[in-house]
């Protein structure tokens, strides 16, 4: 974002300095805490419906019966992977976890899924939604107002974001190839459309913020999360010399109005 040249000559645009770039760099860093802290709540959330949905039809260990998923050709595979990976976590972690050690001694080894989900990646997490029965998908995606597949692109999505927060690459320039659907926040905030598509919004970190804002399901942490973000977006630009607030927000996806959201 500094070069004004690449390749075996790179040149750095006039004016920056190593305490630009580290303002960039904290700017970022403090981004990553903003939606870290979001992505905690909703994955808890979300593991907390889908463990209750699951066992509410299937039962408290129902998760280890591939017949118990929405078994169909192609899906045998992955859920096969998906009950391996369960079962492996159990073996794994049973000399040391707490959780499983009561079971296991007091419960005839019969380890409920609202004990498993809380262990599971939110990766996998997202996995075993996927691979939910409809009925039960359902009824964790309207919790929400949104349909099962949009739950299931935000959760994946959402995944993604968490690892690059949590294992400290670079977030402000964040993208992903799976699209999100097009949201009433695209014409309220008057994005432009190209090929009847947002130029904003749909796989950048504006398009994080938009489903962070449909998945939280608290309005008034998202509201914090806003007012957090605009006040680091103030202190980087009080240290910008050869870039301006300008470009960071296009690089990040974000409109000029995007406070209203």
């Amino acid at each position: 974002m500094f070069l004004a040249t690449t390749g075996p000559t790179e040149t750095y645009k006039e004016g920056s300095s190593l305490a630009e770039i580290y303002a960039l760099y904290r700017f970022d860093e403090e981004l990553k805490a903003q939606f870290l802290r979001a992505f905690l709540i909703i994955e808890n959330h979300l593991k907390a419906l889908i463990a209750y949905e699951f066992t509410k039809v299937h039962g408290a260990c129902g998760y280890l019966d591939a017949t118990n998923y929405n078994y169909i050709p192609k899906y045998q595979t992955e859920i096969n992977k998906l009950i391996g990976k369960i079962q492996d976590i159990i073996t794994n972690k049973s000399s040391y976890d707490k959780r499983l050690q009561h079971y296991q001694c007091n419960h005839n080894g019969d380890i409920p899924l609202w004990v498993i989900i809380n262990l599971l990646t939110m990766g996998n997490a997202s996995k075993f939604f996927k691979f939910m029965q409809a009925m039960e998908q359902n009824e964790v995606a309207r919790r929400f107002s949104l349909r099962p597949n949009i739950v299931n692109n935000y959760f994946n999505n959402i995944s993604l974001a968490r690892n690059i927060c949590a294992h400290g690459e670079r977030f402000c320039t964040f993208g992903f190839t799976t699209e999100i659907n097009l949201l009433p926040e695209h014409s309220s905030l008057r994005i432009p459309m190209v090929h009847g598509k947002p130029v904003q919004g749909i796989k950048d970190l504006f398009a994080v913020l938009l489903m962070v804002k449909y998945l939280l399901n608290d309005a008034e942490f998202f509201k914090k999360m806003k007012a957090e973000i605009a006040q680091s977006l103030v202190t980087l630009n009080e240290h910008l010399e050869s870039i301006t607030i300008d470009d960071v927000m296009t690089m990040m996806g974000f409109p000029s109005n995007w406070e209203i959201v």
